[in-house]
Parts: C-alpha cells; structure tokens; sequence
C-alpha cells in the first residue's frame, strides 16, 4: 500500500517527527500565562515602552497582545526543532544516517558508503562568519580525510526560495569541486534522488497535523489559493 504522506520515510516515521515540531508549541489551553504573569515574570526583558505602542497602535486587548508575544518567545525554540525536523527526517531515510552530536566529521547527515557528508542548517543566514569558518574547516578537513567524499553545506530555506548546489565559495580557501553548498528543493533531492521530495514534505505536513491531532481541519478556499500561488512561488517544478 503506498505511503499517505512521502514516499521516501514511512508514515509512522513521518507522523514522529511531524509531532516532534508540535509537540515545541505551547499549549493554549495551559501554557497562555495571564496578561499580569507574563509581564512580571518575563525573562525575555520586555519593553514596556513598545508594550504600550503595540496595545495602542494595534488596537488590541492585553489577552490578544499576550498570546502574539508568548507566539514569538517560543518562535526561537520553534525555529529550532524546525532546524531538527529535516536532519531527522532526512537521517532517517533508507541510505542515510543522523549523526546526531559528537560525531567526528562534526557534521549532520551521511549516507552509508561515506561519499556524502551534510551540514544542514534550517536556513540561508543561520550560520555568522565564525561558524562559518568552523564549518568550513569541517568540511576540508572530510574530503582530506575521504579522497571520494563531497562536502556539503546544506540550508532549507534560501532568500528568494533559490534551489543551488554550487563550489562554496569562501574567501582565504581554494575552491573545491568536492566542497559544496546546496538549498531548498536540492538538499532533498540529493539525499532522496526525488526532485519534488521538498515539495511533497510540504504538502504532507497539514495532513499529518490532522492525523495526529485527529481533527479534520480544512483551510478555506482563499487559504488554498494563497497556499498553491506560494507553492508554485516556492517549489522548482
């Protein structure tokens, strides 16, 4: 019987991590603190300044300016199993592994015969210049060590949803054909060898929310015209 979500993981793979990501979300119904809590007890250090241009400006009520702000203090922590979500799933991929942390490539992802090594980061501007020249001596250091192993660094989501796989290019090192940098719809295509794997994970998602959550939740007919004009916008086909 075919896959109801991808076709490159099985169903209970995919539902597992869907749920990873929704289980980072606060719960309404018991983790909105009242409008009094939050403001004393933030350890965000809140600006009571833009509190006080955002109720007026916006016009909004406390309730409706707590459950926006508790949204973006969790938006970091969100972002980040974001990040987990597409090393998990790609790891798990038949040919694949998740190295996890303390691996010795210092890396993410690597298929099993070793030629194929990935950093991947959630998106384009994750990485400042010091990290990106830790990553970079990571991966000189792989294709060194591995005469018939390319080096990627891999991000999901690029400004302007640009798909590459090109030489990184980085100034004070030589260019290398085996060390690379790769984006969007070609990072899970490299790894599944489908060109719309990135595509379809898309797609999958608000049905497995459904599955888990057991809800039947349908978006509106001008939601779905909004999702499919960003999909065709997103997606190289």
């Amino acid at each position: 019987m075919a896959n109801k979500y991808v076709d490159f993981v099985s169903d209970e793979v995919f539902l597992e991590e869907v749920k990873r990501v929704m289980d980072s979300y606060p719960d309404n119904a018991k983790e909105i603190p009242s409008a009094i809590d939050l403001l004393k007890k933030s350890k965000y250090g809140l600006d009571e300044f833009k509190i006080m241009f955002d109720l007026c400006m916006n016009d909004i009520s406390f309730e409706e300016w707590v459950k926006a702000e508790t949204i973006r203090q969790n938006g970091k922590s969100i972002e980040n199993k974001m990040g987990e979500f597409h090393q998990r799933l790609l790891g798990r991929v038949e040919g694949w592994q998740d190295l996890g942390t303390g691996d010795n490539s210092h890396v993410d992802l690597r298929n099993d015969d070793g030629t194929i090594y990935i950093e991947l980061k959630n998106k384009y501007n994750t990485i400042n210049s010091g990290s990106g020249k830790t990553v970079r001596e990571n991966l000189e250091k792989i294709v060194k060590e591995n005469e018939n192993a390319t080096a990627y660094w891999a991000y999901i989501i690029h400004k302007n949803y640009k798909s590459d796989d090109v030489i990184w290019e980085k100034k004070n090192y030589e260019n290398n054909e085996r060390i690379r940098k790769i984006s969007c719809d070609k990072v899970y295509e490299l790894v599944t060898d489908d060109p719309h794997a990135l595509k379809k994970t898309f797609k999958a998602i608000p049905l497995a929310i459904n599955d888990i959550l057991g809800t039947e939740r349908e978006f509106s007919q001008e939601d779905k015209k909004i999702i499919k004009e960003y999909e065709d916008h997103i997606f190289d086909d």
